[in-house]
């Protein structure tokens, strides 16, 4: 058991990759931080009643010319820190890049996220 105080449910459904049917999550904090962390980046702000600011706004970001990596990596860190407490004593390492691709006349980004021996990567196109 961990020692968080914490009860979060695992939600999936069958055909799901990381189905396993009726699972309570309570003990395994990464699953639990790593779950948070995929609500966070899938959801814009403004997207969740009475929590206007809950979410990484991730295809907004993408084409804000004035935005530096560094800005939504800070922004994606107080995400963290406001909506992931479990992660208070775990090292983690969160890295936000942007590239181009001329050939499709399109730009990413390149979210990296990793916590203990865990590697989390996101493309936004």
């Amino acid at each position: 058991m961990s020692n968080f105080n914490f009860t979060d449910f695992y939600l999936g459904y069958p055909g799901h990759p990381r189905f396993r049917e009726l699972a309570l999550i309570e003990d395994d904090v990464i699953r639990v931080i790593i779950q948070k962390w995929e609500m966070i980046l899938f959801t814009n702000k403004g997207e969740v009643f009475f929590d206007p600011d809950f979410g990484g706004d991730l295809p907004y970001y993408l084409h804000e010319t004035r935005l530096s990596s560094d800005t939504i990596e800070s922004d994606l860190k107080q995400q963290i820190a406001s909506y992931i407490p479990e992660v208070q004593n775990i090292d983690y390492i969160l890295k936000v890049s942007f590239f181009e691709d001329p050939e499709r006349h399109q730009e990413y980004m390149e979210v990296f996220f990793q916590i203990k021996d865990l590697d989390v990567y996101l493309v936004v196109a």
